[in-house]
């Protein structure tokens, strides 16, 4: 905690600094590329060529501080990494984040948290927080942009200092160049690289590309929401990935690769190993908050294309159901009323003011609705289905409670508009 507060006060520093100075009287402290730096490093390739270089310093320890501008630092970009011995988490980040902003007279309330931490981490593949505020008033004034990155043994922290009155100037700049962010080099990475773990440049597959190496599933079977894991990692749930929280209930793995699931978030609480597509979960379903992919040997990479093929098959396929019979027709009639208001209800409706209680009665009347419509429901209680749809919701807002209801069973609701 300490070197991440001693970061913010350096890269304010250094912001304020080369803001002020004209390029001619900024000092370098030390030349230094991104590719200088031993193990893995965060690179961002597409950032200019020619950006200036106005602080590179490496230790011993591994910890390493990186400073470049651009326009006479108007735009300033700092990149500290650190070995993670004192278990750096998001949330101690997000304190020293709020404590160096309240220094620099910001009240953490006006603090934008995690707008874009769901995109880098998916696309880094480790968890990330994201933060947003500005310092300063008038000529003075400078819009920070803080991403954090959390590996097994590093944690990165990208600052980013752009002149208030300069900052729509950037906008569409930045965004392009931190579309390439990337982890690069050290064993977290692979030595083939994230993403092109299987390309074979010389044979006949040369066109063929891996883009993921597990999925786990929200259903038995392999159905239900996916969320394709592109390559090793330490995933917790409770960060926000492309599934919710206490969800997965099968599991798929490229042969080569290992999963294994943890209770609790952080990777803490009982732990289970899987090496191969596993189908159902069993007492598992819906256990784990975090997880971990790791390489065991060198992928076949027929059977690597093979597995692949078969678990993209499995995406957006819905169950199929039978509206036509004389007993869903009845349903559909005697459940018109109920199911109209909740195709208009959204999430204010399922969480808003009711208890816990309340919640678990809309739960089995939700299973009674789908019974009678012909949806097997035999694996749900109102318990279970009022607490994944808690879990669905946490994940994702945007859902009526009926869509909600069915993407949980893996259902079209457009089947069921009348």
């Amino acid at each position: 905690m300490q070197n991440l507060r001693k970061f913010f006060r350096v890269a304010v520093f250094l912001c304020c600094t080369i803001f002020l100075l004209s390029p001619a009287s900024t000092v370098v402290h030390a030349a230094g590329e991104d590719g200088d730096v031993e193990g893995l490093w965060l690179r961002i390739p597409e950032f200019p060529d020619d950006a200036e270089v106005v602080e590179f310093n490496a230790d011993e320890d591994g910890e390493v501080n990186y400073t470049r501008s651009i326009d006479g630092g108007r735009f300033v970009l700092s990149i500290l990494r650190s070995t993670n011995e004192d278990n750096m988490t998001p949330e101690k980040m997000k304190e020293a984040i709020a404590e160096s902003a309240k220094d620099s007279g910001v009240d953490p309330d006006d603090i934008n948290f995690d707008s874009g931490a769901e995109s880098f981490a998916e696309k880094l593949s480790f968890p990330c927080v994201t933060a947003e505020y500005e310092i300063g008033e008038k000529d003075e004034a400078k819009q920070i942009a803080i991403i954090g990155v959390f590996t097994e043994d590093y944690f990165f922290l990208v600052h980013v200092a752009v002149a208030a009155d300069s900052f729509d100037d950037y906008t569409d700049r930045t965004r392009e160049w931190f579309k390439g962010m990337e982890l690069v080099g050290g064993p977290e990475t692979e030595e083939e690289g994230r993403g092109d773990l299987f390309d074979d440049e010389t044979g006949e597959k040369a066109d063929k590309k891996i883009d993921f190496v597990a999925v786990v599933y929200s259903l038995p079977d392999f159905r239900g929401v996916p969320w394709k894991i592109s390559s090793p990692g330490n995933y917790d749930l409770a960060r926000g990935f492309d599934i919710p929280n206490d969800s997965i209930s099968s599991v798929a793995v490229c042969p080569g690769y290992r999963v294994t699931l943890y209770e609790h978030s952080r990777f803490g609480g009982e732990s289970a190993e899987i090496e191969e597509n596993t189908e159902d979960l069993g007492e598992r379903k819906g256990w784990a908050s975090s997880l971990k992919v790791e390489k065991t040997e060198e992928p076949d990479l027929d059977l690597a294309l093979e597995w692949v093929a078969v678990q993209s098959e499995n995406e957006g396929t819905f169950e199929e159901i039978d509206l036509d019979t004389a007993a869903a027709a009845k349903g559909l009639k005697i459940h018109a009323k109920r199911m109209k208001l909740f195709q208009g209800a959204g999430e204010m409706h399922w969480y808003g003011k009711t208890k816990d209680g309340e919640r678990v009665m809309l739960g089995k009347e939700l299973i009674k609705i789908f019974s009678d419509l012909g949806v097997d429901m035999d694996n749900w209680e109102e318990n279970s289905f009022a607490q994944a749809m808690n879990n669905f919701y946490d994940w994702r807002k945007d859902l009526s409670v009926w869509d909600k209801a069915c993407m949980i069973l893996n259902l079209d609701p457009k089947a069921f508009k009348q």
